[in-house]
């Protein structure tokens, strides 16, 4: 009997000791890395993956010696719950407990796409671009600018500002957008319209918004977008901004057409300075050789530049400007001087 006692201590001890070698062993290792010089590269855990596999993962990848030590580590740690889906850089060097840490506390490779909605595109060219940058089906988006109505109303107040049927042109405040690539277009609107409503100036009005959308298009079309102006090109430029809505507020107060390219071309879908003939005769709302007056809804998403020079145009008595090849405009009070004009920079 006191031999059997005797070997069941020297078991007992034994299988403390081997514990005990054991957790030292996995202990130094978990703090061991693999290698001490090893390039970083992305590391996926898909949705629904188990410790197991994201273990026998992590050593297939050549990122860890042995799964069992990871699975092992995560289990007395209680961590694996905490794991989260995504893909993470990781590198050889680094040792076991590091590597938990990075995937328990979720520190993912952000997955957003960068997005820069230009200083007077239409929505239809965000929907386009929205598409080739994997962000949004461009059919989609379109599909929920235009039928916006009054659903983003109760977010955001200054829609009000607008009529019941009419979209969104105009709100999509230009800038640079961080988007998740699963973002759906109503999440990609929001912020949009979230940052018209932090930096559009108060008192903004929708008719001031169409006039500044027309402003927009007509000025600084040679200006390459994203290019970086000097003080006095970019001061020469907003002054030339609010010439030209001094031009079209003269004309609506004398009650002449607008004739703006610009708008015939929010129609024909076309980016050239000038309308065709044929384009002057399209029977359209939008045609504002055709009717007086303003378009029924804003023709692109302007700048700030724009619509604060549609708040504040210029006060003259010009009543013509034109756009010569170069960009730049140049304007006129009398219909004389505007053909004398044309003869010099539209040969």
């Amino acid at each position: 009997m006191k031999q059997i006692v005797s070997v069941l201590k020297w078991v007992v001890i034994l299988a403390i000791v081997a514990g005990l070698a054991t957790l030292i062993f996995v202990t130094v290792k978990i703090g061991q890395p693999l290698t001490t010089d090893g390039a970083v590269k992305k590391f996926t855990v898909e949705p629904g993956m188990t410790t197991k596999q994201i273990a026998r993962n992590l050593e297939s990848e050549k990122l860890i010696s042995k799964y069992l030590y990871f699975d092992l580590y995560v289990y007395f740690k209680k961590s694996g719950t905490k794991i989260q889906a995504g893909s993470y850089n990781l590198s050889s060097t680094m040792p076991i407990r590091k590597i938990e840490q990075i995937l328990a506390a979720g520190k993912a490779i952000p997955t957003d796409v960068k997005f820069t909605v230009i200083e007077g595109w239409s929505a239809k060219d965000i929907a386009k671009n929205l598409e080739a940058a994997g962000i949004a089906q461009s059919k989609d988006f379109s599909s929920a600018v235009a039928k916006a109505g009054q659903a983003y109303n109760a977010d955001f107040s200054f829609l009000s500002m607008k009529p019941r049927t009419a979209g969104l042109e105009g709100f999509l405040f230009p800038d640079t957008y961080y988007f998740s690539s699963t973002a759906k277009p109503g999440d990609v609107i929001r912020k949009m319209l979230a940052n018209f409503e932090k930096k559009a100036p108060a008192g903004l009005d929708y008719n001031t918004l169409i006039l500044a959308s027309i402003v927009e298009r007509e000025v600084g079309r040679n200006v390459f977008s994203g290019a970086k102006l000097s003080k006095a090109d970019a001061e020469k430029l907003q002054e030339e901004r609010r010439l030209v809505a001094g031009v079209f507020i003269n004309r609506m107060a004398r009650g002449m057409a607008l004739e703006s390219d610009a708008t015939v071309g929010y129609v024909t879908g076309s980016n050239s300075r000038m309308a065709t003939l044929d384009e002057l005769k399209i029977d359209s709302p939008y045609n504002t050789y055709k009717y007086r007056g303003l378009p029924p809804t804003p023709i692109s998403n302007p700048s700030l530049d724009s619509i604060m020079a549609a708040q504040h145009p210029a006060k003259t008595d010009y009543l013509f400007f034109l756009s010569a090849p170069d960009g730049t405009a140049h304007f006129a009070k009398t219909l004389a001087e505007h053909a004398a004009n044309r003869a010099m920079y539209l040969k």
